[in-house]
């Protein structure tokens, strides 16, 4: 590996790089830089994207953030995503921690009727003994986590209308969409975005630009997306170009 590949990777460590502004910088080509950017991803030391490139998933882990930041950060989204969109008569609430958050969050702020659909345990659970109907769908339970997720729970979906989805997610890119690292879970959320008459995604600005497995959810399908203000500001271009709201907290 020569000298300016290393400092290609060095730059990654910062998220995603631009071919534009990148070649400038290292002072060669677009032509030179993109051969660059092929031979690192065939060692998966990066993936590329529409004009640039990100971190290889498999070599870059997120820098760790204390658990009780991490948890009042994710309330702090799931309040606003609830100041924005309630009160409303019925969701889908998905799988994950963040998603469970606003669950907790229904829980102890609304009074009013509100019929909640979700494949989540947990979900269901927070939201016990309060003013929402709950309906958990069927299904099969999945390895890794209190969600339920198969064939069963799919059929089941298509008895249900909802005004708004709210699901979390794995990874994000701002030019494609939204990412799950599981194929089943995956066709579980894409039906789940079929019967909202809206979809939000609530996150945090860190699963931008990482990898995941499988896209669940193209920009075209999500109308509202709550983040934290350190989501870079092409991103949020990207998806406001795509007519996607973008709320952040501070």
């Amino acid at each position: 590996m020569h000298q300016r590949q290393k400092k290609i990777l060095d730059m990654l460590q910062k998220g995603k790089l631009l071919i534009p502004e990148t070649a400038d910088i290292l002072g060669v080509s677009q032509m030179t830089l993109r051969r660059d950017l092929r031979e690192l991803e065939k060692r998966k030391l990066l993936l590329q994207v529409k004009n640039g490139a990100i971190p290889h998933p498999a070599r870059y882990e997120p820098e760790p953030v204390a658990e009780d930041e991490l948890m009042q950060c994710k309330f702090a989204l799931a309040n606003l995503l609830y100041d924005t969109i309630m009160p409303v008569k019925s969701l889908f609430i998905s799988t994950g921690t963040t998603a469970l958050a606003f669950a907790k969050v229904i829980a102890r702020r609304n009074n009013l009727p509100v019929t909640v659909v979700t494949n989540s345990l947990p979900v269901a659970s927070a939201l016990f003994k309060t003013s929402c109907k709950v309906i958990l769908l069927g299904g099969e339970l999945r390895t890794n986590s209190l969600d339920l997720i198969g064939p069963a729970a799919e059929r089941n979906l298509l008895d249900y209308r909802v005004d708004y989805l709210v699901s979390g997610c794995d990874a994000a890119l701002s030019e494609y969409g939204f990412y799950t690292s599981d194929v089943s879970l995956a066709q579980l959320e894409r039906k789940s975005i079929q019967i909202a008459e809206k979809s939000a995604i609530i996150t945090d600005s860190s699963k931008f630009s990482r990898g995941a497995l499988t896209r669940f959810a193209a920009l075209s399908d999500i109308s509202l997306l709550v983040t934290d203000s350190a989501l870079p500001e092409q991103d949020r271009k990207n998806l406001q170009a795509s007519a996607i709201e973008v709320l952040h907290i501070e």
